[in-house]
């Protein structure tokens, strides 16, 4: 027996004696279920203190009672053991055939769901790479348009202040050749 045991044994029989439990009616783990339901319809506010193994032991017995009864409730309304007990292991193949189905399932889904999860990524991925060249070209565009805009002001900048330099000379000959060098200014590139 454990020492905590021990205490819980020597604490509890003392609390128990004094209360009219025999040590004979207590079993080794503790109180059964019956004599708890008779202490606490003598006590109404009293508290039983259980323990973690005595309530998992509970459990068990109280979820053992209640298939044990749905076991003899099948074989007593039957009369047939025997088809009771084959039809129930049929049973519990079936429920083992549909949860490995099942499992199946749920991996392939799984499988299904990551590759959908990467193919997603990919596809972020691809559109954040397109939609960055877009922003570049676009930018490239503007500025390339910027510099065409700014040098077709040069341009005809230039072309003005020709003709205003062609306007002032009086001389036929320096006049003919300002307005060969403004032709040639205008003239489109072949």
């Amino acid at each position: 027996m454990k020492w905590t045991n021990f205490i819980f044994a020597v604490a509890f029989s003392s609390t128990v004696l004094a209360k009219g439990i025999l040590p004979c009616m207590v079993y080794r783990h503790g109180l059964t279920n019956e004599q708890m339901d008779d202490l606490l319809a003598r006590h109404p506010n009293g508290t039983i203190r259980v323990t973690a193994q005595d309530w998992r032991a509970m459990r068990y017995q109280l979820h053992r009672f209640d298939c044990m009864t749905n076991y003899v409730h099948l074989i007593g309304s039957t009369q047939d053991c025997e088809r009771v007990l084959l039809y129930l292991h049929d049973k519990a193949v079936d429920l083992s055939d549909a949860t490995n189905r099942l499992g199946r399932i749920r991996r392939e889904l799984e499988k299904e769901r990551d590759l959908a999860a990467e193919r997603a990524r990919e596809y972020a991925d691809a559109y954040t790479d397109a939609t960055n060249r877009l922003a570049v070209s676009l930018a490239d565009y503007m500025s390339a348009s910027n510099r065409a805009a700014r040098a077709e002001a040069r341009h005809n900048a230039i072309v003005s202040w020709a003709e205003e330099q062609r306007d002032k000379v009086i001389s036929p000959l320096t006049k003919a050749i300002w307005q060969a060098f403004i032709d040639r200014l205008k003239k489109e590139d072949d």
